[in-house]
């Protein structure tokens, strides 16, 4: 694939959206799906990361609904066919692939994984965009469409496929340096700032309208991301880090 291919105005897309990226840092992942609105108008989109096991996780979310992602994660994520460990084989050769690319419309719209997740929420075809760095998966950002409009051209897919290939090895690079903290989620922050505030569990989910439980698990799931097990040690080393 050329870049030359690409018309002049897509050709701007791509560096505009490179340039845009350049200067990200600290929520890199959410700047990345801002982009992907701004310049290519894509709009619920999920940016994920993948671990050792080519399995999804801890989701960067535009435009979509918290329980709509909660519900994927709890009872559809392994009917989805966009795995990355279900396309080892597909990958290396292509980095946008979308479910229509893996079935007919006939076929999607008689699986159960359409029935019973996407047509729920309106949604109908799902587009993702792998990242790799060297062989491995690194992440995978996906925008789903309407009925009306089920497939991205020619041209974009081009375009993503560059743009596929810039943002493995920035998201690798970030990996590496163990400076992207935007591995924490949205509410992941939001409960870390709160936390950092001296608030209990209680508190916090009264101001965040959530239950308690939910609290004590984002968490524990700030412990395990920054490999400490109390609350005093959480503080001080996210202290830490924002004055190294």
């Amino acid at each position: 694939m050329s870049i030359q291919l690409l018309t002049d105005n897509n050709y701007k897309k791509v560096l505009y959206f490179m340039d845009d990226l350049s200067t990200s840092d600290n929520n890199f992942r959410k700047d990345v799906l801002l982009a992907l609105e701004r310049f290519f108008g894509y709009e619920q989109m999920n940016f994920w990361l993948c671990d050792e096991k080519d399995k999804l996780y801890n989701p960067v979310t535009l435009n979509t609904d918290e329980s709509i992602t909660n519900d994927y994660l709890n009872n559809y994520m392994e009917m989805d066919k966009l795995m990355p460990h279900k396309l080892k084989n597909m990958i290396p050769q292509k980095r946008i692939i979308s479910l229509l690319d893996l079935q007919s419309k006939r076929e999607l719209e008689n699986s159960d994984f359409y029935n019973c997740f996407m047509k729920k929420y309106g949604f109908y075809n799902n587009v993702g965009i792998f990242l790799v760095s060297g062989t491995k998966v690194v992440g995978l950002v996906d925008f789903v469409t309407e009925k009306k409009d089920t497939t991205i051209t020619q041209e974009e897919a081009m375009c993503l496929e560059i743009l596929s290939r810039y943002l493995g090895q920035r998201l690798d690079e970030k990996i590496q340096d163990k400076k992207e903290i935007d591995f924490l989620t949205e509410r992941e922050m939001e409960v870390l700032k709160l936390a950092q505030q001296g608030l209990s569990n209680k508190e916090i989910a009264k101001l965040l309208f959530i239950s308690v439980n939910t609290v004590k698990k984002h968490v524990q799931s700030l412990y395990k991301k920054y490999e400490v097990n109390n609350r005093t040690s959480l503080c001080f080393k996210v202290n830490k880090q924002k004055t190294s």
